[in-house]
């Protein structure tokens, strides 16, 4: 934020001084760029706590305030974890609950190492420093792993495990179902959420009102006549409503086209993209589900499954992939 904001509050600053004056379009620029800068600064130095790690000596310690709180064995602090917090926020009457996924050590668990809006970019981020810490890990949900084991495709891990690979039914009323495919299977939703929608929606009114209020106060007008902070603005304004509208997109996808996964000989395919199954480690359990392997996620959209139907499908995921890696290495 502090690159993004900073360089062109800079650029502003100095046309401002070069021209020797400075309209209300700049003055509007100028405190935009300030807060989002301010609000960079905030949230790179605040002060923190965190922990020192020793490699060589395979210690610790915990700084707080600059001060070494407390140490340790470097080993006390697995295994690391992936954790899901929930916190609400706003007033009365408008709140909401914001889901988080926070990576932590065994003990000092007040110290968030990680907090990422999904399981999948937390597992990524807690099997990371457990690689370089040598340290065993645990996903959400997931079973403790030692370092060493931390790369195993899923395939690999669960082949042995009866219970990962007994089927479990998906009921009628989730718009769930799976088909037989060419060398492996299909699962395909009709489930149907209007919330996506809507939201897209909402993103697209605001960005017409915010289009609608620049051509108010003539700011198109004024980068056509050259003036360098209706331009910058105008800019902005146009990046604005391309994010819009493709919110708007990928909201409207998201409800009438949740899509279907494919698992064959190649690997898995959801909209386009694939992963090997020799690059697939996890299915995490969140909203939305995603299949997960170090360099790459997989993420299916939101409205692919109700919450309730999340653990049969990803169990379901597990299970298919497992039957048919284990079948195309035979």
């Amino acid at each position: 934020m502090i690159a993004a904001f900073g360089v062109p509050l800079l650029w502003l600053a100095s046309v401002v001084v070069e021209l020797g004056r400075a309209n209300s379009t700049a003055v509007v620029l100028f405190l935009v760029l300030s807060f989002m800068l301010a609000l960079g600064a905030r949230l790179a130095f605040r002060p923190q706590e965190y922990l020192e790690v020793d490699l060589e000596s395979r210690t610790f310690a915990v700084i707080r305030k600059g001060k070494r709180a407390a140490a340790g064995a470097l080993d006390a602090l697995g295994p690391l974890e992936v954790r899901m917090r929930t916190r609400v926020v706003g007033s009365e009457g408008k709140r909401r609950t914001i889901i988080e996924y926070v990576v932590r050590a065994a003990v000092h668990s007040n110290v968030d190492l990680y907090v990422m809006k999904t399981p999948g970019k937390a597992r990524q981020k807690m099997e990371g420093i457990g690689r370089a810490w040598r340290l065993p890990c645990k996903s959400l949900g997931g079973a403790v792993r030692p370092p060493d084991a931390l790369d195993t495709p899923l395939h690999e891990r669960l082949r042995g495990d009866s219970a990962a690979r007994k089927a479990v039914p998906l009921s009628p009323d989730w718009g769930l179902r799976i088909e037989p495919a060419p060398m492996g299977y299909a699962m395909a939703s009709t489930h149907r959420s209007w919330v996506p929608l809507q939201m897209g929606l909402l993103f697209l009114v605001l960005g017409l009102v915010v289009l609608g209020g620049s051509f108010h106060y003539g700011v198109w007008d004024e980068a056509n006549n050259g003036d360098p902070f209706a331009q910058v603005f105008a800019a902005l304004v146009s990046v604005v409503m391309l994010c819009m509208v493709g919110t708007a997109a990928a909201g409207a996808r998201n409800t009438f086209f949740p899509g279907t996964v494919h698992i064959d000989d190649r690997g898995v395919t959801y909209r386009g993209r694939r992963m090997r199954f020799k690059h697939i480690e996890e299915v995490t359990a969140g909203a939305p589900i995603e299949i997960v392997g170090d360099g790459r996620i997989l993420k299916l959209a939101e409205t692919f499954c109700p919450p309730a139907a999340t653990a049969a499908v990803v169990h379901e995921l597990q299970r298919l992939i497992v039957e048919v890696a284990s079948s195309h290495e035979s």
